[in-house]
């Protein structure tokens, strides 16, 4: 085959003078000199003769074709996840959700989806947005897993860049990084291509609870970018409450699966939240759980999560693959993941706190906002921060409370203040007097002592930056080599060198990181160990962070220390993380009718302070769980010292979903059941409807 190039070069003695100005190469034209030297390549390519292993192989039997290499390195059940996201193409879905647990390998099944989609050419233009700090690490897997895949980056400081970037992968086609900070700031731009409607095949989006809350300025910017198809990845699809599952079908789905906002609310939502609590009556219980069921059964075919438990009990069992569906190729097996012990350790108020917690909690103030409908989230914090460390208050809150004098104010916000001055006004209290204001940070020490000792490495996670201030001071006086990243390191580079140093030295016993920042895109599985200084309002929060530790790569057993003061605000936390938990499972189909632990009451009760020396809820869960924990020799020996250390007891977080409700769950009677499958029908009718509606609003467009 011969290949003809055509090109232009200029004279050595130089081109005439009024042909100067034609002869300097325009963007266009250097483009177009780009776009051959890929054909040249990709034409040699051709040209070799093809080795043995040379071919595709059919996924899951599903039509997915992916180059056999890439293929043989995925685990099995990533190689079910291409077959979904191909299912929802061939079928015609224009959307679902890959919701499987963090550290299951979503980036990698997408990359393998869209290697297979460009490869037999059924996609030309594909969008994937996520957080800035994952920008880099999705380019390093498409160079490693999909080098053959053109992929530019729309983000950096350069718009000059951004711009031909956008536009090659417009006109050539290709995958576009960008970030949701990028998004809302420009996708007047990236629905357009000169000025004219451009629609991208698929928009991917990555951490996709970004667009949990549908009034949010970045939802509505990602919505405004039209495509024929949309996927969502979230290892989290709920993280507060069901309408946050809408709004990510609702983008999915482009409206034609869940109908309103409205409806969802009042036919699904509101009975579902309801069957949760505990003291909800029979009727509400058996008409909350067949609706979740209806619920799973429309959402079941857009939507495909595994949990690292269930992938490896299928492994341990010896299933693989759909029933009934033998393979004709060799898997390979996803590693196993070493034992989990995830625990809550109920600790003291320091005295001073308990004194401090008492006298806030009494003030005119606080009795009145008890009495009115205001937002009592100000207050709220007062008593988290309380919780954790006195010194988290202002300055002058310190002060007027006796404590020993420091010019430091914990800042509004992770992004302001300066780290050396928060550092410098920390030293001028001795580490001994901050460690005996804290019942937290006196179990702390103790256990980060005991813990460098055994050679372990310990990942410590606050939400304030002030808190991890206060412990890096603490522990660089006990001569602990600490590493940390925070709000303040914004540089990627940076970000991704300080990991590295952590895993590859031993040395470095402890990291410091703030939940917010910390909890998300790293990989730090040197770390064995893993502190939650202070539980959050969301419980996907804090699993994202013990995610850094234990996710695939992992070889030892992994400990985790969620860090809650007894009969305080925490404790209420911890009951509404668990109310939430068991909402996600019941609803996403993790678990059909999870063990109802808290009622109502119980939920709302945020401002009392009940016993400081015990924990309702430890010794509650210790009589439901106790004899489940899965130990050995050594950690019964660890669980032995931590009794020796100020705390109440430990309970089994890990276990908090292994019993599940009973057949009490039933209609009362007959006329109890009629009413409860029209509820369902009705349910469905209506939401069908909607979404029908919503669909023909689609094509009229789409065709107009």
């Amino acid at each position: 085959m011969a290949i003809i190039v055509f090109c232009s070069q200029v004279p050595q003695t130089g081109p005439p003078k009024d042909q100067e100005y034609d002869l300097q190469p325009s963007e266009r034209q250097e483009g177009c000199v780009g776009e051959v030297e890929e054909k040249l390549v990709t034409l040699a390519l051709a040209e070799e003769p093809a080795e043995e292993g040379d071919e595709y192989v059919n996924v899951c039997r599903s039509g997915m074709m992916i180059y056999k290499e890439l293929h043989d390195k995925l685990f099995e059940h990533q190689k079910e996840g291409v077959a979904f996201l191909y299912r929802l193409y061939r079928e015609g879905r224009r959307g679902g959700i890959l919701a499987d647990d963090m550290g299951l390998g979503k980036t990698i099944q997408i990359i393998a989806f869209l290697s297979g989609m460009f490869d037999t050419d059924l996609v030309r233009s594909v969008l994937l947005i996520m957080p800035v700090t994952l920008v880099n690490n999705w380019m390093q897997e498409f160079l490693h897993w999909a080098p053959g895949i053109r992929v530019k980056v729309f983000h950096g400081t350069s718009r000059k860049e951004r711009d031909q970037n956008l536009e090659c992968v417009q006109r050539k086609n290709g995958v576009l990084l960008t970030s949701y900070q990028m998004v809302l700031a420009n996708w007047e731009q990236l629905r357009r291509l000169n000025q004219e409607s451009f629609v991208w095949d698929y928009i991917i989006l990555d951490e996709a609870h970004k667009i949990k809350t549908p009034s949010a300025k970045t939802t509505k910017s990602v919505y405004a970018i039209p495509a024929k198809n949309r996927i969502l990845l979230t290892g989290t699809p709920v993280q507060n409450n069901l309408r946050e599952l809408w709004s990510l079908f609702d983008f999915a789905c482009q409206g034609a699966l869940l109908g309103t906002a409205k409806t969802f609310r009042m036919e699904y939502e509101n009975p579902i939240t309801k069957a949760r609590e505990k003291d909800a009556t029979p009727g509400e219980k058996a008409l909350g759980l067949k609706i979740s069921e209806n619920l799973m059964s429309i959402i079941q075919p857009y939507f495909l999560r595994r949990s690292k438990d269930e992938i490896l009990k299928l492994k341990s069992e010896g299933h693989h693959g759909p029933p009934g569906m033998e393979r004709d190729y060799v898997a390979l097996e996803m590693p196993s993941l070493p034992r989990k012990n995830d625990f809550i350790v109920w600790v003291y108020l320091a005295p001073m706190q308990e004194e401090i917690y008492r006298n806030f909690l009494s003030l005119d103030h606080i009795k009145e906002l008890l009495m009115t409908t205001r937002s009592p989230l100000a207050e709220l914090t007062i008593l988290k921060k309380l919780c954790d460390h006195p010194r988290l208050l202002s300055a002058q809150a310190c002060i007027q409370l006796g404590l020993e004098v420091s010019d430091y104010s914990e800042p509004t916000d992770e992004g302001e203040g300066t780290g050396s001055s928060m550092s410098q006004a920390i030293k001028k209290v001795s580490s001994q007097t901050l460690i005996e204001e804290s019942g937290k940070l006196t179990f702390l020490v103790a256990l980060l002592e005991k813990l460098q000792e055994e050679g372990h490495q310990t990942l410590v996670f606050s939400q304030s930056r002030k808190m991890l201030d206060i412990i890096e001071h603490i522990l660089t006086q006990r001569g602990f080599r600490v590493m940390r990243i925070d709000g303040t390191v914004t540089c990627l580079a940076e970000r991704e060198k300080r990991v590295g140093d952590f895993q590859k030295n031993k040395g470095y016993s402890v990291f410091l990181l703030t939940t917010q920042v910390g909890g998300v895109g790293l990989t730090l599985t040197a770390a064995t160990r893993v502190v939650i200084f202070d539980p959050s309002w969301n419980p996907a929060t804090d699993a994202q962070a013990v995610d850094r530790a234990y996710r695939i790569g992992q070889k030892e057993n992994v400990v985790i220390y969620r860090l809650i003061t007894c009969g305080t605000v925490e404790e209420k936390i911890y009951r509404r993380q668990v109310f939430k938990d068991s909402l996600i499972r019941q609803s996403t189909g993790d678990k059909k009718n999870p063990y109802r632990y808290f009622s109502k009451q119980e939920l709302r009760e945020l401002f009392a302070l009940e016993e400081t020396r015990s924990s309702a809820t430890q010794i509650q869960l210790q009589s439901l769980h106790a004899r489940q924990r899965n130990s050995d020799d050594q950690l019964d020996a660890h669980i032995a010292y931590l009794h020796t250390l100020e705390m109440f007891g430990i309970s089994d977080h890990d276990l908090m979903y292994t019993r599940e409700t009973g057949h009490e769950d039933q209609a009362e009677d007959e006329e109890a059941h009629r009413y409860i499958e029209h509820r369902v029908q009705k349910a469905q009718e209506l939401v069908q409807l909607e979404s029908q509606l919503t669909n023909t609003q689609y094509q009229k467009s789409r065709f107009s």
